[in-house]
């Protein structure tokens, strides 16, 4: 049988590609990992929702996968408010008409200090964004999944969710409770071929990661502090996230994913 030119475009793209037609949501997607994973999707042919509360840098990420002929829609939302995160969810309903993949990378760390030295309001403000930004997306994002079948949780987690360090109490709390609530996840889902998995990133040259760097006595130290000896750049963590929410990864759920340049293989 003669191939014609459209079939072979058509072969081309099925297997070219790794998400074809999958609806996927970035939150934090206005710079770092949530950027270059909303690219990196995108690039694979997944239709994106970039959510953030920063509008002009969302914008800009969608503009930047238009430009490379992709599929994106910016909504503007703080996930830490229950209805933006509803709100968040239909949008891309009513866009996309779906959603299999959500990617729960909002979060925030104003390095706050010790129990003793942080203040109620710092201490609340990380809970509301790195854990209930989590619980109201996916408590509103896990029935759409249901109606198409099954989808892909990935919640951004931290080594800070396996150890602790000085001075920063409320986030490294956070991100224990973040990896808790994936497992916890994962045991509710796993039968509805809902699998959610944690994004354990290192040390990585985003805004958060700036911040930290920049308030170590011996900045360069710090970056050069893990096995591999440097800091990593968001491109190196978006392959990762591109893996999670594919159909193919099929058989891992309430599991870390380390992108930290061997930060944590000397932990226990």
């Amino acid at each position: 049988m003669a191939v014609g030119k459209n079939a072979h475009h058509h072969y081309q793209k099925d297997f070219s590609m790794k998400l074809p037609g999958r609806t996927c949501i970035v939150t934090g997607g206005a710079s770092g990992i949530g950027r270059a994973a909303a690219l990196a999707l995108a690039a694979e042919g997944a239709q994106v929702t970039v959510s953030d509360l920063n509008r002009r840098g969302g914008e800009e990420t969608v503009a930047m996968i238009a430009e490379k002929g992709g599929t994106a829609i910016f909504v503007e939302c703080n996930v830490a408010v229950e209805d933006d995160a509803r709100q968040l969810i239909q949008s891309t309903v009513d866009e996309y008409g779906k959603v299999d993949v959500l990617f729960n990378n909002a979060g925030i760390n104003p390095m706050e200090g010790s129990v003793v030295d942080v203040s109620l309001e710092d201490w609340r403000r990380v809970f509301a964004v790195n854990v209930d930004g989590i619980f109201f997306c996916s408590r509103f994002a896990i029935p759409e999944m249901r109606k198409a079948g099954g989808g892909r949780i990935i919640n951004t987690a931290s080594p800070a969710s396996f150890k602790g360090w000085p001075g920063n109490s409320a986030y490294i709390a956070s991100k224990g409770a973040v990896m808790s609530l994936t497992r916890s996840m994962a045991m509710d889902f796993a039968k509805e071929n809902i699998h959610v998995n944690a994004l354990v990133p290192g040390l990585i040259l985003t805004g958060i990661g700036r911040d930290f760097l920049a308030a170590q006595p011996d900045s360069e130290a710090a970056a050069a502090g893990n096995p591999v000896g440097r800091a990593g750049d968001p491109g190196e963590v978006a392959p990762v996230v591109v893996y999670l929410a594919q159909e193919d990864c099929s058989f891992s759920t309430g599991a870390p994913f380390y992108v930290d340049g061997g930060e944590l293989s000397g932990s226990a």
